[in-house]
């Protein structure tokens, strides 16, 4: 059972399940929205994510961010190289307005990993911005770049949605806060450092509540969609719950973090049920 273990902690080291996760908000938007599948944009987040959060996991510990000596870190980088040229080809078929969108958040994950070279600082280490630069970026991406590649208007509900997306965010950023608390410099002034472990426990149940409130703030309002906010609210909920500084390894990185997937299945049975039972059945008979 060794193999499986190592290809498992390559799944969370290669960031495949992070990018899952952005891959699974793509789809609750196209869904919330009518929308049918659209793969260009489900597959250009997938894949960039996991270049994305590569570069910003190992960029530090490679050469000119590139070269990297460890053999495992190379298989790991050898695998982002191969994740960007899929990722370009999928680029190449969105719409300019999108690419322009992504072109810029491209551009600030870049610059919150490669330091001036003048100050030797980045976007991280300005101090308290590390978690709304995450929320903001994941809320841009799995909320805007869906509605703009599909020339979706910018009415008030996408602005209503992108704000509950940020919120959502950043609550299930808590956890991974929490987490590093111990391996952050102690001027980083981030959520934990600021608050305490159980200020920012408290602050992650407050952003659920406006999480919820904002969900009843559509001008259209959808009950299935909203039952299934409220159950991922709640088990969002009771991760914080039993959220630690001294958590394992796969507490904050497999569990917490597959959060985003329950959502998107969550939303999968409530809109494709009929679809989902009648497969079920015909494959029982």
């Amino acid at each position: 059972m060794e193999w499986l273990k190592k290809l498992f902690n390559f799944y969370l080291d290669a960031n495949i399940h992070v990018a899952l996760g952005v891959y699974a908000l793509v789809q609750v938007t196209l869904m919330e929205y009518g929308l049918d599948y659209d793969q260009p944009i489900s597959l250009a987040l997938f894949f960039g994510t996991i270049v994305e959060y590569g570069f910003i996991k190992y960029a530090s510990l490679a050469k000119h961010y590139l070269f990297v000596k460890q053999k495992y870190l190379k298989l790991i980088q050898l695998f982002n190289f191969s994740c960007a040229l899929i990722a370009m080809y999928y680029v190449s078929q969105l719409n300019l307005k999108t690419v322009f969108v992504a072109a810029a958040l491209i551009l600030v994950a870049f610059l919150y990993v490669v330091p001036s070279m003048t100050t030797k600082k980045n976007l991280r280490n300005l101090k308290g911005i590390k978690a709304f630069v995450v929320s903001l970026t994941w809320s841009v991406s799995t909320v805007l770049l869906p509605l703009l590649n599909n020339q979706v208007p910018i009415t008030d509900e996408v602005l209503i949605d992108l704000v509950q997306r940020f919120l959502f965010i950043l609550a299930l950023m808590v956890p991974f806060e929490i987490r590093d608390l111990k391996f952050d410099e102690p001027d980083l002034r981030t959520i934990p450092q600021v608050l305490g472990i159980n200020g920012s426990l408290f602050l992650g149940v407050i952003l659920l509540v406006f999480f919820v409130v904002f969900g009843l703030l559509r001008p259209e309002l959808n009950t299935n969609s909203l039952y299934v906010e409220w159950g991922i609210a709640l088990l969002l909920l009771l991760a914080l719950g039993f959220t630690k500084e001294n958590q394992s390894r796969y507490y904050a990185s497999f569990f917490v973090e597959g959060i985003p997937i329950v959502w998107w299945i969550g939303l999968l049975l409530v809109y494709e049920k009929s679809s989902i039972f009648r497969f079920i059945a015909t494959f029982f008979s």
